[in-house]
């Protein structure tokens, strides 16, 4: 049985009212637009009364098939609970979970909650829970999301089965007071704007873009069961202002990473003259969401690990001055330089520092900071290489490094691309919106 409540009108005819705004929701091809205006309408409960209205509903037939199935159950982190005692409440024996505990090599500090915290748990036909998920945050300030799953009746971290999916995202935002808040009100993560505001640094400063200026951008997301928990590359970003539109492509340049390029494969950043290590091996893992190697957990991976002998050494890109020196959790021996701009650069897994290179000291591009090592959290020799502009992290290879010329194939490849993201940038070209998005 299900009750209902509603208004009907009492044969009372309604006045007329000025109209104050109007709101106006359009939805087509995936593109949600919401346009805002001047006049809606003023609503009053006069001239109506309130009935109360009993329905008898038929149950809902629900296939045998369906009833073999497994489902999600979100469970709340309340005051004083730990993963155990969660675990518990859930129908996990505690034998089980000390078990996982004593052999996982999560940190325990990954694995502590707090309370408003969500548990994802799934549970099987017979009622019994499968697989758990839940995000921590690291000592590095990062967020994980780590799935544990039970396999032939053990528990262990299990990847395979995270529900997560990267996707791209398009929004487009016609500026009001400020650049800045209408990209904040859009939904744009502050990660996102403070990238799209380096690349095109070099052009112009994106807190001077004026009322009326527009500003498209399409990036990646990674979802989590319908969440937006990460974000990772600007893909292509369209710029208007002062009656002149500039372009922004993303171009993958493979183990060496991407840059920005406009319509004309010319590079929109100019980034630092060298590179932050005398040589490496290879790019063993680029900037953009990963599969962490040592806690087997999805994560935002916030720099470039240049993979290397023990012992290579470990250079400043940039002219700039030590803003920190020593050990820094999972980095473990850390360097910090801070440059021009709010630029801030940092060197991880250290094996050892150089002499002299201490807080305080200022350093010219080429000098020789540390030297690689696998200190901290770390499988093998590598340096991490971190760029973060007023505190938040962007990728090194489109803002701090060098930007390599394209090439005849790759100017053509750019062409290619440049093509297919116009074609979806022009689901909001021109279009009289003040905020519009399409994931």
């Amino acid at each position: 049985m299900m009750t209902h409540y509603f208004m009907t009108t009492q044969n009372k005819p309604l006045r007329k009212r000025r109209m104050i705004a109007t709101a106006i929701a359009l939805s087509f091809s995936g593109l949600a637009l919401a346009a805002v205006g001047n006049e809606i309408p003023k609503l009053s409960a006069e001239g109506y009364k309130i009935e109360r209205v009993l329905q008898e509903l038929p149950m809902p037939k629900i296939s045998d098939k369906q009833l073999g199935s497994s489902y999600w159950y979100d469970e709340e982190v309340q005051t004083g609970d730990n993963l155990t005692l969660v675990l518990k409440r859930l129908g996990v024996s505690e034998n089980s979970i000390q078990n996982f505990l004593k052999e996982s090599p999560i940190d325990t500090k990954m694995l502590q909650l707090r309370a408003g915290q969500i548990i994802s748990a799934r549970v099987d036909s017979t009622g019994n829970v499968t697989d758990v998920q839940f995000f921590s945050d690291d000592d590095n300030g990062e967020r994980n999301l780590v799935a544990i799953g039970k396999i032939n009746g053990k528990w262990s971290l299990n990847i395979d089965d995270i529900d997560t999916e990267t996707m791209p995202s398009l929004r487009s935002v016609v500026v009001g007071t400020s650049s800045t808040g209408s990209l904040a009100q859009a939904g744009v993560p502050v990660e996102i704007r403070t990238n799209l505001r380096e690349i095109f640094s070099d052009k112009f400063d994106l807190d001077e873009l004026k009322q009326g200026d527009r500003i498209s951008i399409l990036y990646e997301s990674l979802y989590f069961r319908g969440q937006e928990i990460a974000t990772g590359n600007i893909l292509a970003a369209e710029i208007t202002t002062s009656g002149k539109t500039y372009y922004g492509y993303y171009f993958d340049h493979g183990d060496s990473g991407g840059n920005f390029y406009d319509e004309y494969g010319e590079s929109l950043k100019k980034g630092f003259d060298g590179q932050p290590i005398e040589s490496f091996t290879r790019i063993s893992s680029p900037y953009g969401i990963r599969l962490h190697p040592v806690l087997k957990t999805i994560k935002m991976h916030t720099g470039i690990d240049y993979a290397a002998p023990a012992g290579t050494k470990i250079l400043a890109p940039s002219d700039g001055v030590v803003s920190f020196s020593g050990w820094k959790g999972g980095y473990g021996n850390t360097i910090m330089l801070t440059h021009e701009n709010g630029m801030e650069t940092l060197y991880g897994h250290m094996s050892a520092y150089i002499s002299g290179v201490n807080v305080g000291k200022r350093v010219k591009a080429g000098d020789v900071i540390g030297l690689v090592g696998s200190t901290g959290r770390s499988t093998g020799p590598h340096l991490h290489y971190e760029v973060r502009i007023n505190g938040q992290h962007v990728n090194p290879a489109t803002v701090a490094l060098p930007t390599p010329k394209l090439a005849a194939e790759d100017l053509a490849a750019l062409k290619k691309y440049q093509q297919k993201t116009n074609e979806t940038m022009a689901a909001v070209r021109g279009l009289p919106v003040m905020v519009s998005q399409r994931d």
